[in-house]
């Protein structure tokens, strides 16, 4: 059940924060590192969801390892989508809009 600090996302926050990340370069930033190299963002993205599709496949579920392991792929999703100039409030439209439309 959610509580009250956790009901609002933090995607838009950490979104925001990838942002200036990127523009600002900060020295020794994992993110901005992430973010400037296309190839380590596409494998990054790749193994952090091949790990959740092991969590998966595991007989009996690892909860708090398969949410570690999400954590890991929406962050470096993000990375990847800041990079590429594409904001997180486009992908909840895009969300949105399928919803509405009553996507399967």
């Amino acid at each position: 059940m959610a509580t009250a600090e956790h009901d609002a996302s933090f995607v838009p926050a950490l979104a925001d924060l990838l942002v200036s990340r990127l523009r600002d370069a900060p020295e020794g930033s994992y993110s901005h590192a992430v973010m400037s190299d296309s190839v380590l963002a596409r494998r990054k993205i790749m193994e952090e969801a091949f790990e959740v599709c092991l969590e998966l496949g595991e007989p009996s579920v690892d909860r708090q390892r398969l949410a570690d392991e999400a954590a890991d792929v929406v962050f470096h999703l993000l990375c990847g989508l800041t990079a590429a100039g594409v904001a997180w409030a486009d992908v909840e439209r895009v969300l949105v809009a399928r919803h509405e439309r009553g996507a399967r």
